[in-house]
Formats: C-alpha cells, structure tokens, sequence
C-alpha cells in the first residue's frame, strides 16, 4: 500500500470521517493488473464512441491513467480517427511518442493530481456515493503538471476524467479529452454516461474476473457494447435445463426510456446435423397487452447485434417482448463440435433454423403470436418460409413445421430484396449475364444454374472452404478504400465498397469499428453460392437443390408483410423489393421508402425510431 503521508495529528484532532491526505491507495495486485492490461485498450474505445446526441461526438481523445505498482502512468490512448489501430493492438506512432513523454508519477505525491482524484473517489465509495466527475482546462489549470501542458495536442484543450474501480479498489482515472469546452446541456447528458460507463466496467470486470474464465474477447467486446444509456443493476448467469452453457442475465434501468429491463443472452436451441441457433430476450419491465412477441432476425453476413438499436426501442419504449436470432454459424456455440463441419445453406435457414425458433417461442409463449422483423436475408427468410410452407412440407416429407398462419401474425421486411441484383460493378457480371440469357430456353437455364452450376462451385468450393470471413474481407476494403477509389475512375466502374454496404454516409471510425467487431461475421460459401446464382440466373432464389422457387412462391402469402425499402440502397435496391411486394397475393401488405442505405436502415438512430414507430402503429391492426 502506499499514501502521502501529511504532518502528524493526533487521534484527538483528527474528524470522524479520515481526511483524504490519510488514504491510502492500493497498489493493482498483479494478477488484476494482467487482467485488465489485456482489456484497457476497450476503456478508451468506449470513451471516443460516447455521443451527445445520435452523431455527436463527445471527445476527440481517450486516456486511461493506471496504477502501475507505486506509481500512476498513460496505459492506453485513442482516438476517433485511431480507434481501428488500437482496437488491433496497433498504437500509432504520435501516441507512442505522447506515451513515452508522459512519465510515470509516484502515486504518493501530495501534488499528484490524478492520487488526489483517486483519493477522493475511495472516500465517496465508503459514503456510497457517486465517483465525482472531474472537468479539467488543460491549458490554464495549474493542477496540470506543466511537462503535460508542453506535449499536448492543438485540440486537447479540456478533459474529463472519472475513476475506475475493480471491486472496492481503484485502478485509475479514464479521460475523454476535447476541443471546445462543456455547456451546461453537454455535462447533463455526458456526466450520467460517464458513471453509467464506470459502473459498467467495474461490473464486467469483476464478474469475469470471479468467474475465472479470463475470456478477455469477450470482456472488451461487452465493455465496447456497453449501452452508457442504461445501468446495470445486477449481472449473474442462470442455468437452463437441457444447456451446457448458462445464460447470462442483466437487469438494468434505462434513462433514455426510463424504464427497468431485463437482457438474457444466450438460449441455445438445436436444429440441425449438430447446429443450433442462439436467441437473445429483451423484457421489459412494463410489457404492453398485444399478445405479439417480436423476432428479430439479422441478415447476410451479419449477426443478431445489428438489431439492438430495434429491440431497445420496441420492447423499452413500446412494452414488447424481443427475440433476437442469430442462426447457424454466427457464434462458435452455433456449430458442431470440433473444427470440421459442413456448409450450410440459405434452406437450411428457412428449413430447420427459422421453425425452431418460432416452435421456441410457442413453447416459451404459448398465447403470443409472432411478428418478424427481417433485415435482408432475414426477411428472405420469414417470407420464404411463409410462401413456400406447402413446398417445404412436401419436399422435406416433416409435418412437425410450425404453421406460418398459426404462429405468425405478420412479417416486418427490411431491406429484404426477392431477388439479387446488387450493383457490384464488379467487370465481367454483366457479361456472364448477357450471355445466360442468349442461352435457348430449351437448355432448361433452371435446371442448368441448379445442377452443373451447383456441381461446380459446391464440391469444389464449399466442401473445401466451408465458410468466408467477410469481417476480414471488408476490412481489407476499407484499409484500400483510397485506392479503390483511383481504380473505380480508371475502369469507369462502380466497385461496391464498405460505405455502400453501411449505406449512410456519415459513418465515423468508433461506428464502423464497432461494427466490424460487433455485426459482421463468417458466411457459408454455400449461401454465397444461391446469392450469386440469382446474381447470374434467372432474377430468382432457388433451393439449393433447384426443387423450390422461393421467389415464385411469394405469391403464396395471405400474411400481413410490411415491406420497408431504402431509396440508397445499392444492395437491396428498391426495385429487388417492389417485385415481391407487386407478387404477394396478402391484401393486408405496405411498402414505405426511407433516404437510407442498405445498414443505415437499422443502424441510424434517427430512422430507427421512425420506423419503431411506424410499425408499432401497424402492429396494432393485426
């Protein structure tokens, strides 16, 4: 232990209450210290990502200043435009320099401002109080060491520093630094994330930590998805008959929606030749009387993640139940076990994954029914199912199916497209397409695209490499996004890029981070095989075995289906959309068009909550 230790009083003179010169500050124990020097890095992510309001950002600058043994130094840094770097480990060379010009402090010094912090922070903890926010001009403080005031950058002009503890001790102060000073308006809505993001830290922490699984992935990952909107009132794991994993649960308070809610993730349901599907609940505290529970199911590519920002507003704001789905292949403990396993493809999603989860629900909920919501290929897949259930039952020779009609009132669609035609670009697409179409109708293009096309790519490609990483692909794209722009002049092409895929433009380095690490996931080739297929062949989507036309099929639904389209959308263009719409024999269907691309539908908050709105008023006619 180590504290500054003042001139002597006696016991008689001393308050009730030890003043802060008397505490002491304990030195990080070795093993927490190695534990939370493998996480820190996600301490300044969070902070660079916290907003205002939707777009506005609240520091340029992430600091977190350790305890390291007897002294208090710079442990990590980031920045908006950095935070990919550091979130690879990758420190840019200008941090490195600050690190490095930034010496330790003994934690002892009476003048050490961030001990003095710290010090105060312990006292209010025994009171049960709040860790004080601390608001600091860099420029003219005097607490400000003047070695620090000489290698600061041109716009680190104020920072904001809150303590962070491991259980009841601390283990150092995280800043947000900025350009411009606080408003009044900015500390009330910044201050109550700030300790709803400490608090958040302590608890993750602590709780792997106890847990001694040292799973540090999975501790960043959930410090980076913290909600700074909300605070956790208690973390704990649950078990769950017929699961070898237990569920983690969260009670929480919401600010933004001021309500209580509870999180648990993750129910393991199996499906299939040893995959399962993993669903996630979001509960109210105060439900609403609909008798609807919600499915939420992710697209191409892309896991249940990219629709929190729905779930929060339709079950906090508007009293559902929520289900977020992540089928096969979207978390390890979706797949079979053992490193080898078969690809599977988009039936396999709309045969076995989709019924188990809505027979779940059933189970779960017996008196609800089911709303989908389906972004891209998860409306594909509730549309799919619905269109061709007869199809399905015939083929597949199973009358265990759920009924669409029975367990389904309605279907939410996206950006869900019948068809693929995505304005790649890419040069020769066009060409092969040409030349289909040149081809006699006498050679059975259907047969041909699901036979000889299938043999070719399936056992060549899809036995051998099972799945495609598109998290590295389009980071490889982003990292060359400069240079592909040169390249897109000089063929005079339009090759698809990360910001077409994301769809909004004022996409920022924290979003699309998060959303590399949090959204984007592995791909059966299979799957990428029927995409292209369609891409190719014939404006439709087959079975993989060319024995179903989903996208025909589509004429079969009476459900209700509201279509929701985005007029930027270069993945799912609004005529991909409209087509099905126009097949659809449902009298009771609706198509509404957002300014939004293909992601920024459900990732932009704005346009989040005019479609929750929008579709809880829909809901109600059901």
């Amino acid at each position: 232990m180590i504290a500054y230790t003042p001139s002597h009083l006696t016991l008689a003179e001393q308050s009730f209450l030890p003043n802060e010169e008397y505490i002491f500050i304990p030195e990080v124990t070795e093993q927490v210290f190695e534990f939370i020097g493998k996480i820190w890095h996600s301490f300044v992510n969070k902070i660079v990502s916290l907003t205002f309001t939707e777009r506005d950002y609240c520091f340029e600058y992430g600091i977190f200043e350790v305890i390291d043994g007897d002294a208090i130094r710079i442990a990590a840094m980031s920045s908006q435009m950095q935070l990919d770097d550091i979130a690879k480990r990758k420190v840019p060379r200008e941090f490195a320099e600050f690190k490095k010009k930034t010496r330790p402090t003994p934690v002892s010094y009476q003048t050490n401002f961030t001990s003095n912090i710290l010090r105060e922070a312990i006292v209010r903890k025994g009171r049960g109080e709040k860790p004080l926010i601390v608001v600091v001009d860099l420029r003219r403080d005097r607490r400000v060491h003047p070695r620090l005031k000489e290698i600061i950058a041109d716009d680190m002009n104020y920072s904001v520093g809150i303590p962070l503890f491991f259980g009841e001790n601390p283990i150092g102060v995280l800043w947000g630094v900025r350009r411009n000073p606080l408003s009044p308006r900015q500390k009330a809505l910044l201050f109550p994330q700030l300790h709803s993001l400490s608090d958040g830290i302590s608890t993750i922490m602590a709780l792997e930590f106890r847990s001694g699984r040292y799973n540090h992935r999975s501790v960043r990952k959930n410090i980076e998805k913290l909600d700074t909107n909300s605070t956790i009132v208690s973390l704990f794991y649950t078990r769950r008959d017929g699961q070898a994993t237990p569920v983690r649960t969260i009670i929480g308070n919401s600010s933004r929606y001021d309500t209580k809610f509870r999180l648990d993730a993750s129910y393991i349901v199996p499906t299939s030749r040893g995959f399962s599907i993993s669903l996630k609940r979001f509960l109210p505290e105060r439900e609403n009387n609909t008798g609807k529970t919600l499915l939420m199911i992710p697209g191409f590519f892309c896991k249940r993640s990219l629709f929190d920002l729905m779930a929060r507003e339709m079950s906090f704001r508007y009293g559902y139940k929520v289900i977020s789905l992540d089928y096969r292949g979207r978390a390890r403990r979706t797949l079979p076990e053992g490193r080898f396993y078969d690809a599977w493809s988009i039936d396999d999603f709309i045969n076995e994954d989709f019924p188990a989860a809505l027979d779940w629900i059933r189970e779960q909920y017996p008196d609800d029914r089911v709303v989908v919501y389906g972004h891209s290929m998860g409306g594909i897949i509730a549309r799919f199912y619905a269109g061709s259930y007869p199809a399905i039952q015939e083929v597949s020779r199973r009358d265990d199916l759920p009924d669409p009609e029975t367990h389904m009132a309605g279907i939410i669609s996206i950006a869900s497209p019948d068809y693929v035609d995505m304005k790649l670009g890419i040069p020769g697409t066009d060409f092969i397409r040409l030349f289909t179409n040149m081809i006699p109708g006498a050679f059975n293009i259907k047969t041909m695209s699901g036979n000889a096309f299938n043999r070719l790519l399936s056992l060549s490609v899809s036995t051998v490499i099972p799945t495609i990483n598109l998290k590295s692909f389009f980071t490889y794209l982003h990292d060359i996004h400069g240079s592909m722009r040169q390249l897109t002049f000089d063929v005079s092409t339009r090759i698809l890029s990360l910001h077409d895929f994301i769809g909004f433009q004022d996409i920022t380095p924290p979003e699309m981070y998060l959303l590399m690490e949090d959204i984007i996931c592995e791909e059966s080739t299979r799957v990428i095989i029927q995409l292209f297929r369609s891409q190719i062949f014939d404006h439709s989507i087959m079975s993989f075995d060319g024995k179903i036309n989903y996208t025909e099929n589509l004429k079969n639904i009476r459900l209700p289906v509201f279509h929701i389209t985005g007029g930027l959308d270069v993945i799912a263009p609004p005529e991909t959309i409209r087509y099905g719409y126009d097949m659809i024999s449902s009298t009771r269907k609706r198509l509404k068009e957002y300014r939004q691309g293909h992601l920024g539908l459900i990732l932009h908050p704005k346009t989040v909550r005019e479609i929750a709105k929008t579709t809880d008023q829909w809901i109600a006619t059901l």
